[in-house]
């Protein structure tokens, strides 16, 4: 089903808000404020793994391009053996994780169109929180995008008091991740709302959640 086959099946269904951010910046929360202003929220990182045990056809996929013991004796994905394989340091795990992806990503896109229109949004907004919004495409079904920023150095220090990771290690996670600036997002899509919240740890959220509803309100 594509966006436009979405927005036209029925007038009362809502739109989609895309909220991403780096590791460390605070997505969830301000995903949370979100909700508790009363717009539902799909995870798209939960919905990623639950595909492989919710979907017959995804385990049959997936067991095909990584081998059956990705799965231990009870049919539950050894996560720890699928990173393995997909993030190795070659051009083999790069190939690997894209076609994953390609398998993931389509059922991802399916049950977050599904899910919203089921969704009751007296807002008139549903929320899609994703940590790969861009890389994955999921984009391309939002209406608008919100983008939660915060420096480096605070990323590097709520993952470390969250994850009991070291600074290297956060700091690897962090280059690991696609790094995309406002303004550069903003010239790429520019027929796409791109709002940024700053979770700095300074300035307060509660007022920009509000002036982000209140944008939202217009469109």
């Amino acid at each position: 089903m594509t966006k436009q086959q979405l927005t036209t099946s029925s007038s009362t269904t809502p739109r989609i808000l895309g909220l991403t951010g780096g590791i460390g910046a605070g997505k969830s929360f301000v995903g949370q404020m979100l909700v508790q202003s009363g717009l539902p929220l799909m995870d798209s990182d939960a919905v990623a793994r639950g595909a492989y045990t919710e979907s017959e056809q995804v385990r049959q996929q997936v067991t095909a391009l990584l081998g059956a013991e990705v799965y231990n004796s009870e049919g539950e994905p050894r996560y720890d053996e699928i990173a393995r394989k997909v993030f190795a340091p070659s051009d083999a795990g790069q190939s690997l994780l894209h076609r994953l992806e390609q398998i993931i990503h389509p059922y991802v896109s399916e049950r977050l169109q599904a899910w919203a229109m089921e969704q009751y949004a007296p807002e008139g907004w549903v929320v899609l929180e994703s940590a790969i919004l861009w890389q994955s495409g999921f984009y391309r079904l939002c209406d608008a995008v919100v983008v939660v920023t915060a420096p480096e150095e605070v990323r590097v220090a709520r993952v470390q008091e969250r994850d009991g990771a070291t600074r290297e290690q956060v700091q690897a996670r962090i280059a690991r991740q696609a790094s995309y600036s406002l303004t550069a997002l903003q010239q790429a899509h520019p027929e796409l709302p791109i709002y940024p919240v700053n979770n700095d740890g300074v300035q307060e959220l509660e007022g920009q959640v509000k002036q982000l509803l209140a944008l939202l309100a217009t469109l």
